[in-house]
This record gives C-alpha cells, sequence and structure tokens, in this order.
C-alpha cells in the first residue's frame, strides 16, 4: 500500500503531547492528545506508513527520551531551538497546544533548512553534561550559603574564613564565635544549620570533582584535552559533552559560533555593523572556555604561540575582547585535535592541521606530514 507523504507536528508537554499530521497542502490529516510516550505516537504514525512520514518536529526541551525512542524506530525527527520556532509559531492569533502542533508540522515542511535544527546528545554526553550542571548548582549553592554565613559575621564585627577542608569551615566558625563571645557579643541565631548544609556541599562537591577527573582521565579525548595549558578535566568534560559529535561541524572554525563566540553582524543596505558576541550556544561550556582562556593568559607560564598571540591581542584590543579570542581560538584548536586526536604542541603548528582542513583536505590522509595540535 502506498501511503501520501505527511509532516508532523509534536508539541511535547510534561504528561501530554499533542500531535498534528499534515499532508503536502497544508491540510490536516489528524490531530489528538496523547501521553508524552514514544509508544503512543509511534501507533499513531503506522497507521499512516512509516515511509511516508517526512519529518517529525519536536521543540528542544521536554521529549528527549521520547526523540530518541521514534528516532530507533525509522521516524525522521528534528529537533528545532525553542527561541527560532517560537518566532514561526507566534504568526498564529491564538496559543494553544493543537495549534502549537499544527505549527510545528508547518515549520517542519516549509522552513526545514532555515537553521533551527538542535543536535540531541548521545546518552554518554547527556549524562557527563548532568553531572557539570549538578556541580555548578551545588557550587551556587556553597557561594550562597558561605555570603550568608559571612554576612552575619560582619554584622557583629567579626570575620570567618571560608575554608574548604573537611570540617574546618565548622571549626573556624566555632573559633570565631568563642572569639565574640570573649568580647561580650553573641549572634542571636543558630549557625549549625548554615554551616551543615556548608560543609555537606563542600563534601559531595569534592566527590564530584574526583568523578569528574576519572572519567576525563579514561576518556582519550579528553585526556588529550587537557595536555592544553589552562584546561582541567571540568572545561575537557564540558567541550566534549556540549560538542557530542564534532563530525558535524564541516570547519572547526564553525564551532566558535555554535558557541556564540563570534559578533554578531547586522547588515541592510548602506549599514553593516558588527556587534557583541552572539552568546548562542551553551552558555556554560562557553564560560568555561573564557575561563580557560583567562587562566592560560594570566597564570600559565608555559609560553605557547597562543598564549603569545593572546598577550599581543590585550594590548591592542584590552584584555576582555583578548581572552573572549582566545576563548573561541581554543575551541577551534580543542575541535581539531579531537578530529586528528594529536596532542597540544606549545609551537602552534595546530595551525597547520586548520588550514588543510579550510581548504578542503583531510591532514590525516596526507604523508609525510606531522600533525600537531
Amino acid at each position: 500500500m502506498v501511503y501520501q507523504h505527511y509532516w508532523v507536528g509534536l508539541d511535547a508537554g510534561h504528561l501530554e503531547t499533542a500531535v498534528c499530521l499534515i499532508d503536502a497542502e497544508g491540510g490536516i490529516l489528524f490531530e489528538a492528545i496523547c501521553e508524552t510516550k514514544s509508544g503512543p505516537i509511534r501507533d499513531i504514525l503506522r497507521s499512516f506508513g512509516v515511509e511516508a512520514a517526512q519529518c517529525l518536529t519536536i521543540e528542544a526541551g521536554n521529549g528527549t527520551q521520547m526523540v530518541r525512542e521514534l528516532r530507533s524506530y525509522g521516524f525522521p525527527v528534528q529537533v528545532v531551538d525553542v527561541r527560532k520556532s517560537s518566532k514561526f509559531l507566534a504568526i498564529r492569533r491564538q496559543k494553544t497546544d493543537v495549534h502549537d502542533a499544527r505549527g510545528l508540522a508547518e515549520l517542519g515542511r516549509l522552513a526545514r533548512s532555515m537553521g533551527s535544527q538542535v543536535f540531541v546528545k548521545p546518552m554518554e554526553h547527556q549524562n557527563i553534561r548532568t553531572l557539570i550542571n549538578v556541580r555548578r548548582t551545588m557550587l551556587k549553592n556553597r557561594a550562597r550559603t558561605d555570603a550568608l554565613i559571612q554576612s552575619i559575621f560582619r554584622l557583629y564585627g567579626g570575620n570567618v574564613k571560608l575554608l574548604n577542608g573537611r570540617g574546618a569551615l565548622a571549626a573556624e566558625v566555632n573559633d570565631q564565635v568563642r572569639k565574640m563571645r570573649q568580647h561580650g557579643l553573641e549572634i542571636g541565631v543558630n549557625l549549625q544549620p548554615l554551616v551543615e548544609i556548608a560543609e555537606a556541599l563542600r563534601e559531595q562537591i569534592s566527590i564530584l570533582d574526583r568523578q569528574m577527573r576519572d572519567i576525563a582521565s579514561n576518556n582519550p579525548t579528553c585526556r588529550n584535552f587537557q595536555t592544553i595549558p589552562g584546561v582541567g578535566a571540568v572545561i575537557a568534560l564540558s567541550f566534549y559533552s556540549a560538542i557530542g559529535d564534532p563530525y558535524r561541524f564541516e570547519r572547526s572554525r564553525d564551532v566558535g559560533a555554535y558557541l556564540g563566540l563570534t559578533p554578531t553582524l547586522y547588515q541592510s543596505g548602506a549599514t553593516s555593523r558588527r556587534g557583541r558576541i552572539s552568546r548562542h550556544g551553551n552558555k556554560l561550556t562557553r564560560m568555561h572556555l573564557i575561563t580557560a582562556a583567562t587562566v592560560l593568559l594570566c597564570r600559565i607560564e608555559i609560553e605557547s604561540r597562543l598564549r603569545t598571540w593572546g598577550l599581543e591581542l590585550a594590548q591592542r584590543v584590552g584584555f576582555l575582547k583578548a581572552r573572549v579570542a582566545v576563548a573561541r581560538k581554543l575551541a577551534v584548536i580543542m575541535l581539531g585535535m579531537w578530529k586528528s586526536g594529536s596532542p597540544f604542541r606549545p609551537d602552534g603548528t595546530s595551525s597547520l592541521f586548520l588550514q588543510q582542513e579550510e581548504a578542503g583536505l583531510d591532514p590525516v590522509l596526507i604523508s609525510g606530514t606531522q600533525i600537531s595540535l
């Protein structure tokens, strides 16, 4: 039996998903609300033919696991950027789940080439990403708790050092409370719960750090990234999990724009101007790369061509702009290292790989050429 081609829009919620099927002319073939699971959606689409499905469009966010399962069933699923799809969906006057599902189906039918697709990470990279986000949340909570403890002591004229060793903060707080009592000062609140929370956060962060160091050391790609001065286990894992597949970038330099480290461009008629960096892509990985660039420029004593270039640029345009430029260059170099499997070389011979790649050559296949990054 020959089925007519159709396009599918999936507006996924936490519990329910609106499903809409349209034909080549935009006519509605089917609409329904089902559970946010791949099974019910698969059963609906099978009655219309698996091979006839041209595109299943869903917004990034909810339903990531459902996307993986639908792809395993053979359905062509595309995940779109919410910021871009929202502009397309805003054309409709009323915002409902049913209307959004139809709008997503139309987006897949009419504008698949607009560059709104989002890469769905493999499970290994997703697990690492989750670990990094958990660590980031714990660091934020530790900073808030430490700030509250310090502010309480300052109200009474005291000062406490934020120590990180096991039990060190509790001992410091007890010591400061004892000294204040000797001067007739008594803090009117019980600090023990706050101190216990701060100590627990320190212990859990230490456990996560050890876990991430083990993961990075057992991963050849991340271990290779750590040959770059200023790049540690967290930054290596952050870049590794954010990219997922290095070969989805035709050119290594494209990774700078993907992570929002390239300037925006506004052009209209005779007007053309460059703005600040776009800040698109993963915010945390972008911050990690800028941190690595800062460490490379300010703390690392090992001379390298990259560091020399960054310091010279800082003299011309200022340190803040220079570290962003170095972060972009780091991203390009790390992607090139990932593709070639070669370590970082301070003499800057990594540019050979990038030049050959930009020229459309495969550096790994060039005989008699040593690839060094």
